[in-house]
This record gives C-alpha cells, sequence and structure tokens, in this order.
C-alpha cells in the first residue's frame, strides 16, 4: 500500500471522531464539529483540487479545474465564519464532492488520471467523507 493511500484513508479519522462525539460522547459542541468538518472537508476538496495541477503540461482547462477547488473552499471558509447555515454549507460541499467525482472518472476515462487512483482512493474516501458529513449535517438537525 502506498502512502499517499494511507495519508489519504487516515484523513477519514476526524470525521470518524466527530461523528462518535456528536451522538455519543458529546464531549464537543455541535456548532463547533459542524465548523471543524467543514474546514477538514474544504481542505480535502481543495488537496483534491490541486492533483490536478501538472506543471509539465500547460493545459489552461485542467489548471482551472484544478484552481475552482480552492476557490470553492475560500467561499465556504468565509460563509461559515460569517454563520451562514451550516447544514447548506455541508451540503453545498458534499454536492461539490459528487460533481468532482464525477468530473475525475470523465478524466481518468480519457487517460489523463490512473484509473488505480480513481478506484482506490477517489470513490471511497469520497463516498465514506460524503456519507460522514450528511450523518454529521443531521447532528444538526437532531439537536434543535
Amino acid at each position: 500500500m502506498n502512502l499517499k493511500y494511507i495519508v489519504s484513508y487516515l484523513g477519514l479519522v476526524p470525521f470518524l471522531y466527530l461523528i462518535l462525539d456528536g451522538y455519543f460522547i458529546e464531549i464537543l459542541d455541535i456548532t463547533f464539529i459542524l465548523d471543524v468538518s467543514i474546514f477538514m472537508a474544504c481542505i480535502i476538496f481543495t488537496f483534491i483540487g490541486a492533483y490536478n495541477w501538472d506543471f509539465k503540461n500547460n493545459n489552461f482547462i485542467l489548471e482551472l479545474y484544478g484552481f475552482l477547488p480552492s476557490l470553492f473552499s475560500m467561499i465556504i471558509i468565509i460563509l461559515t465564519l460569517l454563520d451562514f447555515d451550516r447544514v447548506i454549507l455541508i451540503n453545498a460541499i458534499v454536492f461539490a464532492f459528487l460533481l468532482q467525482l464525477i468530473a475525475d472518472l470523465l478524466l481518468t476515462l480519457r487517460g489523463l488520471f490512473p484509473t488505480e487512483y480513481y478506484l482506490r482512493l477517489r470513490i471511497p474516501i469520497t463516498a465514506t467523507l460524503s456519507l460522514s458529513l450528511i450523518i454529521l449535517s443531521r447532528l444538526y438537525d437532531s439537536h434543535i
């Protein structure tokens, strides 16, 4: 197993802890849990986008595609700090992850990404992360 796979899967551990804390342990404040979830998801989203940057290949569309997650994440972070509805923000992040997954599938089918990366990393991590975020957003609804 490659180190980047191990590090990628370890990135899911904080989300699992936040779910456990939010539903069972109840030490952390719900707003804090949602904020940390949003910030961490934005970091992951930005890293996935940065994967698309290829400095050897001068492809404007691919570079723009790699930059958009950073821009989207910055907007989500600002809206979080401005106390925008966190459930809406989490839903937007999940939608963005799934949209990016579909776009990456198309790039993989065109031979721009290795198939192994997509099958072993992107699909399971995006599915687990999206499900974790949905579970965390439901946490807010259950404590109102």
